[in-house]
């Protein structure tokens, strides 16, 4: 669906969403000239809420997304040349100065790698730069964090897990994060 993407129909936060979605839960894949794909991977399960949201933003853009289960996971799959390449250009949040992006980016990344709960907000990532990007982030839109690693076992391998602590405070910015939502609840949130 080429001639249908338009991305200025979400505002600005609902991009760093679905920027910091990606980042977190998303997936690039070219094969050779026939599509150009993007897609979303959740628990389908747990992340109902965040896939009818990621749903909802897909086709207020006007693209047609479709589901499907891949090893227990559920795919949200976009076919888009246009998309892959909005994607494939934002999927680093470099240089960015809006405020209202970092929100949504951050809120992004939360409900891809994070967990919420009552008095903690974490998000877990083994790329060091990303969350330190977060971390500056979050201390442009004043919000404290804490920033650690732990070693973590998996199959006989050991390796770093990073994990950004931020401040409960952030449930008060325009909530886009559904994760938050399910602790917190608010009457900020976009539909």
């Amino acid at each position: 669906m080429l001639s249908t993407l338009n991305i200025s129909n979400l505002n600005v936060g609902e991009k760093g969403y679905l920027i910091g979605i990606f980042v977190g839960d998303g997936y690039l894949h070219y094969d050779r000239g026939r599509h150009y794909r993007v897609n979303f991977y959740f628990n389908p399960k747990k992340d109902k809420d965040i896939i009818l949201y990621i749903i909802k933003l897909l086709k207020t853009v006007g693209l047609t997304p479709y589901t499907m289960i891949h090893h227990g996971c559920l795919v949200i799959r976009v076919n888009s040349k246009r998309f892959y390449e909005y994607m494939k250009r934002f999927q680093y949040p470099h240089q960015r100065k809006n405020k209202d992006f970092m929100v949504g980016f951050i809120s992004g990344l939360i409900d891809s790698d994070g967990y919420v709960k009552k008095g903690d907000i974490v998000i877990s990532n083994k790329n060091k730069q990303l969350l330190r990007k977060v971390q500056l982030f979050c201390k442009q839109i004043d919000i404290k964090t804490t920033l650690w690693n732990q070693r973590s076992h998996c199959k006989g391998k050991t390796f770093i897990i990073w994990r950004l602590r931020i401040g409960t405070r952030f449930k008060y910015k325009q909530q886009y994060s559904r994760k938050i939502l399910r602790i917190y609840g608010g009457g900020d949130c976009p539909p």
